[in-house]
Parts: structure tokens; C-alpha cells; sequence
């Protein structure tokens, strides 16, 4: 539907009439790889990877700074048991620091989709790759990053609740997270790579802004309309 959409739109025009024959298929040599591999992955690097490096970079620091006050962590460390205070810190760490601020800012955008400001920062967390939502939720729930053992994570997850006491996830807010995975542009890597195949940031952007306008819209479909029947 969307390559229809814009077919129709902005890549409309004349249908391409390119053809191309290809040549008998041979067995390469392992110089042919090693030179095309390798021109591949210094393009990469010197590309794409800069430009990854600078987005990781920002990430770490909007999910560490502003530092949290001594005066917090004293009373955070007043309050907690040994064992759970490096959690705790951790956790209010997340929470005062640029991201977590982030987080309640974009709360309202993500509230129809049944998500949080804590979900929130799972989602500006995975921009520098996916799989990192886990160990964010791990670090927003003040369980750690610790990806080789998610009980915990789980176990805070279903006890996590909304502010009038009701449970935060159910398995119609996991369809909502896993559809919105599935639509939105949630890759640095990918951006990154279009970046250098397009050399420029117009069609990045508008393929971002589209993909996650629609994973948007296909999650908002989905929470109203499951929130109402179950």
C-alpha cells in the first residue's frame, strides 16, 4: 500500500524500462572477495560508521547527563538496601538525565499507544539499535543491562503499573511495542547507510518521519481498538 501511495505521489512518472543481462555465473576468486569485501567495509566505516559513532555517542550522553544531585543519591542511598542500591542510582540516574526527561516529554505523543514515558525511553534508546529497548527497559525497571538473564526484567515488567494502579503491560500493549518495531525506522545504522547512499539527509528524513507516522498509526488502530473489545 505505501509503495502504491507513492507511486502515485512523489515518485510518480514514467515507468523505468531498464534491462540489464547477466553474465554466466562463475566461481570468484578469493582475491575478488577480499577486495570487494574490503572496499565494502571501509566504505562502511568511514561512512556510515562516523555517522553511527556521533548518534551513539549523543545517546550515551542524554541517557547519563545531567548527573544526578549528591543530595539524591544521598537520600536514595538512605533509603535503599545495599544489595539494590547501585539499582536504585541507576534507575533515578535514567530518570534525571536528559533522556528520562525526554521520556515524560514525549509521553503524551505515546500515550494513545498505550506506552509510557518509561516505554519512551525504550524507544530513544533502540534508534541506536533495536535490540537495545531490552537492556534500556533493564536499566528503566533497575534491573541492569544484563541481557543473558531477563527474569528479573520480566518479573519487573509485570509488576510495573500506570498511575491509577493498573498494570502497565498486558499482551495487548507487547502487540502494540512489536508492531511499532516492526513499521517505525529504528536503526542509526540504516539512516546512516541511506545517508551515504543518497548523499543527503532529505530522503532519511522523510523515510523516517513516514515509517514511524505509520508504525504510529497502526499502533494507535490497535491499542483503541483492542483496549475497547477486551
Amino acid at each position: 500500500m505505501v509503495a502504491l501511495i507513492l507511486r502515485r505521489t512523489a515518485l510518480k512518472g514514467p515507468s523505468s524500462s531498464f534491462l540489464i543481462e547477466l553474465p554466466p555465473y562463475r566461481l570468484p576468486s578469493l582475491g575478488e572477495i577480499a577486495r570487494v569485501t574490503g572496499r565494502a567495509v571501509r566504505a562502511f566505516v568511514v561512512r556510515a560508521g562516523t555517522v553511527i559513532l556521533a548518534f551513539s555517542v549523543l545517546l550515551w550522553a542524554a541517557m547519563t547527563f545531567p548527573r544526578l544531585p549528591e543530595a539524591r543519591v544521598a537520600e536514595i542511598t538512605a533509603a535503599t538496601a545495599p544489595e539494590h542500591l547501585g539499582q536504585a542510582v541507576q534507575q533515578a540516574t535514567l530518570q534525571h538525565s536528559l533522556a528520562g526527561r525526554t521520556g515524560h516529554l514525549i509521553e503524551p505523543v505515546i500515550a494513545p499507544l498505550g506506552m509510557d514515558w518509561q516505554i519512551g525511553i525504550g524507544l530513544i534508546g533502540a534508534f541506536a539499535a533495536r535490540e537495545v529497548f531490552v537492556s534500556t527497559m533493564g536499566v528503566v525497571h533497575g534491573v541492569g543491562g544484563d541481557d543473558e538473564n531477563t527474569a528479573p526484567l520480566a518479573e519487573r515488567m509485570q509488576a510495573a503499573t500506570r498511575p491509577d494502579g493498573s498494570r502497565l503491560w498486558s499482551p495487548l500493549l507487547a502487540t502494540v511495542v512489536l508492531v511499532w518495531f516492526v513499521l517505525a525506522m529504528q536503526c542509526l545504522s540504516t539512516v546512516a547507510v541511506m545517508v551515504r547512499e543518497t548523499g543527503g539527509w532529505r530522503w532519511p528524513l522523510i523515510q523516517l518521519a513516514g515509517m514511524n507516522a505509520l508504525a504510529w498509526v497502526s499502533g494507535f488502530a490497535i491499542w483503541q481498538i483492542g483496549s475497547r473489545l477486551i
